[in-house]
């Protein structure tokens, strides 16, 4: 697989001459203005290709574990320009770029088939971006030798109060973070799920617009609905789980922690369901 081509389409909205040489991989054509957008879209509007996204229990860019991954670029004299142009070290393309080197023994990339997946469940992503998910995720778990640096063991949310008492903030942490929930819901995701409720939201950031649905969803006296969406995104990302183990023996152990994660998804939901039940008259 050309990790040196998959990185660049990762790193750069494709012009003529990338997009040309995507079909080498078999993406589909398109134009140069459409991917332009449809890369803002994906990457930098809902699904952050970065490693702590989705392995950091923050949830967020520029954990502990990106730190490590520009200390190990500097380590092996790997300075790409695109370095200095993204928000971490630990972006899905400058890791591919890495791999490109023969590097595969020392880096983490038990992560990233689970962002491709983000990216294919993606509703902005359009078929291009989608298949340069599906191409990267198949090329990552050709490898034999996965590192599983990361944390084999689900970690466990501490809820700030009781588990009778959820507060909506926990709820919304919890649901935002795969190395909890399992899953990653992007804006444009949480999005059809209003749509699905007959809910309108405004636009903002992940947590505002997680926030809105959680809440709208209360008023609309909706939450059994909301649950029953967040219920199936949790099986959709199990079932696509339960695959890789299937299909890919030494990629097993990382796909094992995501279903611990989408199970604890699961339970979560079902106290939602029994806690709405209770406050019923």
């Amino acid at each position: 697989m050309k990790f040196e081509l998959l990185s660049s389409l990762w790193l750069h909205e494709p012009d003529a001459a990338l997009i040309a040489r995507a079909a080498e991989l078999g993406l589909p054509a398109a134009e140069p203005l459409e991917l332009a957008a449809a890369y803002a879209d994906v990457f930098l509007l809902n699904v952050p290709p970065y490693g702590t996204v989705f392995s950091d229990d923050s949830g967020e860019m520029n954990g502990p574990a990106a730190q490590d991954t520009a200390a190990l670029f500097a380590a092996h004299g790997y300075q790409p320009p695109e370095l200095s142009e993204v928000g971490a070290a630990d972006h899905v393309g400058l890791m591919l770029g890495f791999l490109e080197e023969g590097r595969i023994g020392e880096l983490e990339i038990g992560w990233m088939p689970v962002c491709c997946l983000a990216i294919k469940r993606e509703p902005t992503a359009g078929k291009f971006y989608k298949a340069l998910a599906f191409k990267t995720q198949e090329a990552i778990f050709k490898l034999q030798t996965p590192n599983f640096k990361f944390q084999i063991n689900s970690p466990i949310f501490q809820f700030s109060n009781s588990q009778s008492e959820l507060s909506l903030r926990d709820l919304i942490r919890f649901f935002l973070t795969p190395a909890y929930c399992g899953l990653f819901l992007s804006r444009a995701r949480l999005g059809q799920m209003a749509l699905a409720l007959g809910l309108r939201l405004p636009f903002g950031s992940r947590w505002e617009v997680a926030e809105w649905l959680f809440e709208s969803a209360g008023e609309a006296g909706k939450v059994n609905e909301l649950i029953g969406e967040l219920e199936n995104e949790v099986q959709a990302w199990a079932a696509e789980y339960r695959r890789w183990a299937e299909n890919y023996p030494a990629w097993r152990p990382m796909a094992e922690t995501w279903l611990a994660r989408t199970s604890a998804a699961q339970r979560q939901l079902t106290t939602m369901r029994l806690t709405v039940q209770a406050d019923l008259p």
